[in-house]
């Protein structure tokens, strides 16, 4: 049982308890003067007292402990035990505070292992037998510093237990003395000399005059720095004259260049002020430690340039060297990196470490495959192999190891596994040849073939195996192999072969591949994949009379698409079924009416065929089946169709639609039809059908057409009527009322009687209104016929120069009073330089009087309209004219150059007009070659751009 050990519920547990009472006890002992008394007198009076001396003289062995930390240990009648500190000298010495929870655990954790079995055993020793506990033991403090204390405790029984009271006594300088005169007892062999305070030698000893080859009395009384000059300015001076300074030991190993010599030398301060040294020649373990060097660095420098990981290690500090390769291997920048890491990080399995220890420990480890992690975290498969190696001195073990990094070979071998698997499961037949070189001739004998091979031509494995082609097939088909081998071998390359085989179910086809697989440089083996291919080559030479059937098709059908009337169609689709497919029975009827009428029919190598005649659309035929269901028809035995036909010796027939204009019908004694054939024949019908629409539209089309041009021939004559018939007497309106509205200016109407007719307004208002409805009315006549000339391409452009700006002002005069007459102001903008372009001055001036017009007619009184022209670039021109009027709805303006259409149409449309005028000026702009787009907000105006080019 553990004095400070804190029990399960098996054991007692022990409760640190701060009191008085221990240091009471104490002093109640030197009030009986125990304390203070000689050891003999004492010894003397507990023998002849007895038992009452004894105890008295253990209470008096237990004040010889002080001072030091006293504490009390009870153990109660129910096995209880407590112990408790007095005072705070136990935080002071011991660092952890002596609190009561798990104390004895903390205080144990910081005794050296090397000491802390023999503590728990002497403390349990003493709480059982109740005796005399001491012991001396050495404790780690928390803030490293290591103490040695002893601790010291006497029993007391009592009727209910046990009391325990000693105390504990830091002897750290003791011990440290202790070591240090053990140090001077082991160097009496050492060199040992002695200075004053001036540096004067006062002592050499015996082994000192022999290593320095001089006599005691010649060198008493002289300075250090006398004897050995060649110490100055060295180490030796520094080291000496620090101690004197400080009055502190010192140990270093130095060479001395006079003697060429090395030293271990301990220098000590005396009690008279001077120094006494300790020196050792230790120049032979200096050699051996630079042997020592020399070889670390050559096996170091060895294992640096090995691909192999190699590292040293001990239990103590773990890795303290790995190769360059070790490092690189396990993912590391450098080595202190690699050091610094938790060795368990290196295995995949950290459990697997604790096994490879107890496998270590039994002898070391020789190529055991490990799963080890790179610091990325990634992993590979090494060998590891280790041995335990003793350092020179004998002081240290070291783990010496070696990981090959064998990931590579892992996986060569599983790729072999899986070639293995592959070569046993493949879907194709396998083969494998060995190649053998003798003089300048190849031979080549199996070596394997896969289960495929042997169930596909008939030999197994050891059938074949170290026999030659010629053994296997014989010599005609090996001659066909071996020449394929040959060349494999010399091209050094896969080579790829087309073949003919015979097998008992028959000729078969196969590719085969043939690959080399070179080895150093040579190719040993060849492995062959033969793959049946029959299948394909049948379908290849289906395909081939498939493609050559359609080819002709198409050749046939490129002259059934040019033919130019519908009684040749017919023709030209027997000519294609001759040419293409060859059926016995060769039919093609079109519709006429309510009757599916014969056109070409022939027949050859029948004994006998029907004879062709009309057939109402009603009847149940092969043909009209066809038509009505829009798709090929075929009638496996004539006896199933419901009519009186005799079909002779046809039992087979199909028909194929030609759209609602007829169909196609073939027929054979015998057998069925051919998909493909049937597919061809809805496409020759798809032709056809193709023709005959085109040959019906071109006939519209005709028709069409000649309506149209009688209609334009009405047009023209109703425009040329209009031009005539109705602009003469308007042009005789205007210019009658144009002169009574200049007459009506000067006339009194009360002097001419009219005031007395009852006439409202002024007459001269009357004659105004008359000549602008003329004019209004002659400006739409004049906007339909230049449409009408537009449309009907009647109106020419001249291809002479005009100059923009000069159009441009000479529109914007003309319609300056209006402008004014409306209250807008009419602005031009001046290009600065004149702007020419090879254009129809006529249209260009119709453009810009277009577009001012309508700018003034929808901008309100008070508004702007603004016109310029200038050059774009080397070769456009723009014309712009922008107005603050009411703007155009975003809805409406995809049909503003529509004929006839304005955004405000109706009786009660707001403004007046045809609606042509920009129609026209969309209309010249496209013959001039240029551009016109609008832009518009409702409300804050119109800005049309004209690009026209120069």
């Amino acid at each position: 049982m553990n004095l400070f050990h804190a029990l399960d519920p098996t054991h007692v547990t022990y409760l640190l308890v701060f009191g008085a009472g221990a240091v009471g006890g104490l002093l109640g002992l030197m009030a009986f003067g125990f304390l203070g008394r000689p050891a003999e007198t004492r010894r003397r009076e507990a023998a002849s007292d007895g038992p009452q001396a004894a105890r008295n003289a253990r209470l008096e062995a237990l004040t010889e402990t002080m001072p030091g930390v006293p504490y009390e240990f009870r153990v109660g009648p129910d096995g209880e035990q407590s112990i408790a500190f007095i005072g705070d000298g136990a935080t002071e010495l011991l660092g952890p505070a002596p609190e009561p929870d798990g104390f004895y655990e903390r205080f144990v954790e910081h005794i050296p292992e090397s000491h802390r079995g023999e503590f728990l055993q002497s403390v349990e020793e003493a709480v059982t037998t109740r005796s005399h506990w001491r012991q001396e033991v050495p404790f780690d403090r928390p803030d490293g510093e290591r103490i040695w204390l002893l601790g010291s405790a006497e029993p007391d029984p009592q009727e209910k237990g046990a009391l325990f009271r000693g105390l504990l006594l830091n002897i750290t300088e003791r011990i440290e003395e202790e070591r240090r005169r053990e140090q001077v007892i082991r160097r009496v062999t050492d060199a040992i000399v002695e200075v004053d305070a001036e540096w004067c030698f006062t002592l050499v000893s015996d082994q000192a005059e022999a290593l320095y080859g001089m006599k005691e009395e010649h060198l008493l009384g002289r300075t250090l720095w006398d004897v050995f000059p060649r110490t100055k300015g060295t180490r030796f001076e520094e080291e000496y004259r620090r101690v004197m300074r400080s009055r502190e030991p010192v140990r270093f190993e130095e060479r001395f260049g006079g003697m060429g010599t090395w030293f271990d030398i301990q220098v000590y301060p005396n009690p008279d002020g001077g120094l006494a040294f300790y020196f050792d020649d230790v120049t032979k373990r200096k050699e051996r430690e630079e042997q020592l060097r020399k070889r670390e660095e050559l096996l170091r420098s060895i294992t640096e340039n090995v691909s192999e990981g190699i590292y040293r290690s001990t239990p103590e500090e773990g890795i303290i060297y790995p190769n360059s390769a070790f490092v690189e291997m396990f993912g590391y920048e450098s080595r202190d990196e690699l050091r610094a890491a938790d060795p368990s990080t290196f295995y995949a399995d950290p459990a697997e470490r604790e096994a490879l220890y107890r496998q270590e420990e039994q002898g070391g480890l020789d190529g055991v495959e490990v799963q080890f992690q790179r610091n990325d975290g990634s992993t590979f498969t090494g060998l590891l192999s280790t041995q335990q190696v003793d350092a020179p001195d004998g002081n240290q073990v070291y783990n010496d190891g070696a990981v090959t990094d064998i990931t590579e070979r892992k996986g060569r071998e599983r790729r072999l596994e899986q070639t293995e698997t592959l070569f046993q499961n493949a879907q194709d037949a396998l083969f494998l040849i060995d190649v053998r070189q003798k003089d300048s001739a190849a031979s080549f004998t199996y070596r394997r073939v896969n289960p495929v091979y042997e169930r596909k031509f008939g030999y197994t494995e050891e059938d074949v195996r170290g026999r030659s082609p010629e053994e296997v097939f014989g010599a005609e088909t090996a001659k066909f192999l071996e020449e394929r081998l040959q060349a494999c071998k010399r091209r050094r390359e896969p080579l790829d072969y087309e073949e003919k085989i015979p097998l008992e179910e028959g000729m078969a086809y196969f590719r085969t591949r043939l690959a080399p697989v070179i080895v150093d440089g040579e190719v040993k083996q060849i492995v062959g994949t033969p793959r049946d291919i029959t299948q394909r080559k049948r379908r290849e030479q289906m395909l081939k009379s498939r493609r050559r059937k359609i080819e002709a098709l198409y050749r046939a059908t490129s002259g059934l698409l040019s033919v130019g009337t519908r009684d040749a169609v017919p023709v030209r689709i027997a000519e294609v079924l001759q040419e293409v497919f060859g059926f016995p029975l060769r039919h093609v009827g079109l519709v006429e009416g309510e009757m599916l009428v014969p056109k070409e029919t022939v027949g050859e190598d029948l004994s006998r065929m029907p004879e062709p005649k009309a057939q109402p659309l009603s009847e149940d035929l092969v043909a009209t089946r066809a038509i009505e269901a829009g798709e090929a028809v075929v009638v496996e035995s004539t006896g199933g169709l419901e009519n009186d036909l005799d079909y002779g010796t046809l039992s087979t027939l199909a028909g194929i639609p030609i759209g609602g204009y007829g169909a196609v019908v073939v027929g054979k004694e015998a057998g069925t039809f051919d998909a493909l054939d049937l597919r061809l024949l809805e496409v020759l019908g798809s032709y056809a059908t193709l023709v005959l629409g085109r040959l019906e539209r071109e006939k519209r089309l005709v028709q069409a057409r000649e309506e149209a041009e009688e209609a334009a021939q009405l047009k023209s004559a109703m425009l040329a009527n209009m031009s005539h018939e109705v602009r003469t007497p308007l042009m005789s309106m205007i210019g009658s009322a144009d002169l009574l509205r200049e007459d009506l200016r000067e006339v009194d109407l009360k002097e001419a009687g009219l005031e007395e007719a009852g006439l409202e307004g002024e007459p001269a208002d009357m004659a105004e209104q008359i000549f602008r409805s003329g004019q209004r009315l002659r400006e739409t006549l004049d906007s339909v016929l230049e449409l009408s000339r537009l449309e009907s391409g009647a109106y020419t452009l001249d291809d002479d120069s005009a100059y923009l700006d000069v159009v441009v002002r000479e529109v914007a005069q003309e319609l300056n009073l209006r402008a004014q007459e409306k209250g807008i102001r009419l602005e031009v903008g001046s290009p600065g330089a004149s702007v020419e372009a090879g254009l129809d001055e006529t249209a260009v001036r119709r453009i810009v009087r277009n577009l001012v017009e309508n700018a003034i007619k929808f901008t309100p009184e008070g508004g702007e309209v603004q016109v310029r022209v200038e050059p774009e670039d080397e070769e456009t021109a723009l014309l712009a004219v922008e107005d603050t009027g009411v703007g155009i709805a975003e809805e409406a303006r995809a049909d503003i150059f529509d004929a006839f259409k304005q955004e405000s149409e109706g009786l009660g449309r707001e403004y007046e007009g045809s609606g042509l005028g920009l129609s026209i000026v969309d209309r010249l702009t496209t013959m001039l070659g240029g551009t016109i787009e609008v832009e518009s907000e409702k409300g804050a105006g119109t800005r049309f751009a004209v690009r026209l080019p120069r």
